[in-house]
């Protein structure tokens, strides 16, 4: 049986890989929104209403 400090280590290695692979796929689905807007010539004023709101800037 794994002792708790196994456990503890485990677990913040999976973390590590979830943000890791999150961040991977977000990029991913950025670059897809880019590639069909450039297709279909969508533009900012055209998704505003789409958009959330960004990060704000202090």
């Amino acid at each position: 049986m794994a002792t708790l400090e196994e456990l503890e280590r485990q677990k913040a290695e999976i973390e590590k890989e979830i943000k890791e692979q999150a961040k991977k796929q977000r990029a991913e689905d950025l670059k897809l929104v880019k590639q069909l807007c450039k297709r279909h010539k969508f533009t900012y004023s055209m998704l505003k209403n789409s958009l959330s709101e960004g990060r704000k800037k202090e």
